[in-house]
């Protein structure tokens, strides 16, 4: 059976008229705490006592009292709007600090890449700050989900976001160990990669067995095969190192071992590139202080990759 339910609406109108009435026991000096006539503190009065539907005060010409409704109604109302002053207080400290939680959302690979060279100082400058990463490789709508801002390449955001580079466009690699080539050779074209050992990902949207490459200006696609899946860019990573086969994926996630020579770059002339990493949140008008401060620290002390 549907309940029945109280609609605030205006109701809250008043109430604070009331408490001080009930605190001073007097109109005169209530109205003179909320800067009004006591005319108009007894009007107002008079509209809560028909909105509730009893008398709230007993009123003579030398005193106020409560009547037991009003002590009924002190007794809930007094502590219900403590806790809403509360609440505005809250809201208004978030709204003109940087301070409170920070909700990001980003792909796993990017955490060690566009995250972790800044967490350490952003926390540093900005205490009040608590920051939560959170790892996710789906893009996500981000008001339904409850994020601040996100991380993604650039050409998969929409258009209604706003989005500033944390990143250079890159490209994205395939490359295998140097073992893996001693035994198996470098591919010359696309095509040969379908005699090779590939590791894949599976992803959020499902398995990626086709590996898209550049030939000048046009996309090729290529089915590939192999020993293992996986949908975790370190297990991936860490095949490719073993020799168990070639991997393809962003050029900053390999940054490292191809410098040290653990890892070798292949059909190089056929790598494609993305638009690089973006930092994207909703709206201008919606950004609280403490999102800005992140903003603000990453545009000025964000990693160059």
């Amino acid at each position: 059976m549907k309940q029945d339910y109280i609609k605030l609406g205006g109701q809250l109108d008043g109430v604070e008229a009331f408490l001080r009435v009930a605190q001073h026991r007097s109109f005169s000096a209530a109205a003179r705490d909320l800067g009004v006539s006591p005319s108009a503190m007894s009007q107002t009065i008079r509209t809560l006592e028909e909105r509730v539907g009893a008398p709230l005060f007993m009123r003579t010409t030398r005193s106020v009292g409560l009547t037991q409704a009003g002590e009924v109604f002190l007794a809930q109302a007094g502590p219900a709007m403590e806790s809403l002053s509360a609440a505005f207080e809250s809201a208004h400290i978030l709204g003109e600090r940087p301070a409170g939680l920070l909700r990001l959302n980003l792909p796993r690979a990017a955490i060690p890449h566009v995250i972790e060279p800044i967490l350490g100082g952003f926390c540093a400058a900005y205490p009040e700050i608590e920051i939560e990463i959170y790892g996710e490789d789906e893009m996500i709508d981000l008001a339904e989900s409850g994020f601040d801002a996100g991380i993604r390449l650039g050409e998969s955001l929409r258009p209604d976001m706003v989005a500033m580079r944390v990143s250079a466009p890159f490209q994205l690699l395939i490359a295998g160990s140097p073992g893996y080539f001693e035994e198996h050779g470098h591919p010359q074209i696309p095509s040969d990669l379908r005699r090779h050992k590939c590791i894949r990902w599976r992803g959020p949207s499902g398995l990626s067995d086709h590996w898209t490459l550049q030939d000048g200006g046009r996309s090729i696609e290529v089915a590939v095969t192999g020993p293992m899946i996986s949908n975790s860019n370190v297990a991936i990573r860490s095949a490719a190192l073993i020799g168990l086969g070639l991997i393809y994926t962003a050029q900053p996630v390999l940054a490292d071992a191809l410098s040290s020579g653990r890892l070798v770059q292949t059909l190089s002339d056929y790598s494609p590139s993305s638009d690089g990493l973006f930092l994207y949140y909703p709206s201008r008008r919606q950004v609280m202080p403490k999102l800005r401060a992140f903003i603000d620290y990453v545009r000025d002390n964000g990693p160059a990759i």
